[in-house]
């Protein structure tokens, strides 16, 4: 019974410091550049669902409430995204600008997926079309950011 206390006590210790959202750093660059290649592949996949998304309603190829989640659920996912990235300190001075090149673009690719969500409910064509430019050149920005993390 008092192994079973101590484990639950243990277990709530754990539990939260897992949740109090504690800044920690990467072990080593080579974390963290992992880390960064992970936030750079979701937020790519992010950014081509929401291309696809604008394009095929510029085509008329996809309802508006279709669109609409598409766009709204892209938008939703971006955020966490750059959170976590946001919170994984880098090891060393050197790391810092990926950091801000990881950060900054993920930014620009939630601002891209907001406006193509704003520009869709407001059935705003030219509205749409810059937000299509605008998510190709962030998923460009992606595409570098991932070919200089190998």
């Amino acid at each position: 019974m008092r192994r079973r206390a101590l484990g639950g006590a243990l277990s709530a210790v754990v539990l939260s410091v897992a949740l109090s959202g504690c800044v920690t750093p990467a072990l080593d660059s080579g974390a963290f550049r992992q880390n960064a290649r992970a936030a750079v592949g979701s937020g790519l996949s992010e950014t081509a669902t929401a291309t696809l998304t604008v394009e095929m309603i510029l085509r008329d190829r996809v309802t508006s409430a279709v669109a609409d989640t598409s766009l709204s659920t892209c938008e939703d996912a971006i955020g966490p995204i750059e959170d976590s990235f946001g919170k994984v300190q880098p090891p060393h001075g050197r790391d810092d600008s990926l950091r801000t090149d990881v950060l900054d673009t993920l930014g620009d690719a939630d601002d891209a997926i907001a406006d193509a969500r704003i520009a869709a409910r407001r059935d705003d064509a030219s509205g749409l079309r810059q937000a299509l430019t605008d998510l190709r050149s962030v998923t460009k920005d992606f595409e570098q950011l991932e070919r200089g993390l190998g």
